[in-house]
């Protein structure tokens, strides 16, 4: 017997590979953040080299008015949103209660020491600027009633922007002292494993 926490001995592994997140909060018109306000919206890529649900890209964001998910397969980018996404802390504010999903493909570039970019034909992501790189480990990261093991290589970043359709999302992401080092709402999150 090993010294695993209660029941997490049922658990399996449910996903393997990259996860970045963007946060994007308001800012002035000189670029300064706004004191006290909310992010405006929350996207996470999600690159799968293995999981039950499939592999492949899949870019989720995460509005006041819903939720939009695009990708080249709609049940993989909407079962990440509906078992993971929407329970990240960063997604707390945006209620999944429906998702609309674009079709599209991106072309994508992603390296530790410097940042990462997803191209699609409707839709980009990029994250630039790496602060720093350190492991994290939640042994029981909640998931609503249930709860799974996350791991990952955290590298938070001090630049990101998101654009849908041409159209680029306003804001920019907040960095801030963390007990471990600086936290950002733009990171990448390397090496990732859901075990579930």
């Amino acid at each position: 017997m090993g010294t695993n926490p209660a029941g997490t001995w049922r658990r399996s592994m449910a996903f393997i590979g990259t996860n970045p997140g963007l946060a994007l909060h308001p800012v002035d018109r000189h670029g300064v953040h706004v004191p006290g306000e909310p992010a405006s919206c929350f996207a996470s890529f999600w690159m799968a080299d293995w999981s039950r649900w499939g592999t492949g890209h899949a870019l989720l964001i995460a509005t006041r008015k819903g939720w939009r998910t695009y990708g080249a397969s709609e049940f993989f980018a909407a079962t990440l949103a509906t078992e993971l996404a929407c329970h990240f802390p960063e997604a707390a504010r945006f209620p999944l209660t429906g998702i609309i999903h674009t079709h599209d493909e991106f072309d994508v570039d992603l390296h530790p020491e410097r940042g990462f970019r997803a191209v699609g034909r409707k839709a980009e992501m990029e994250i630039s600027g790496v602060l720093d790189r350190r492991q994290f480990a939640a042994p029981d990261f909640q998931l609503g009633t249930s709860s799974a093991s996350l791991n990952n290589v955290y590298l938070p970043c001090s630049t990101g922007r998101l654009s849908e359709f041409g159209v680029e999302w306003p804001g920019a992401p907040t960095v801030y002292p963390g007990p471990r080092g600086p936290q950002s709402s733009a990171y990448l999150a390397v090496a990732e494993s859901w075990v579930m």
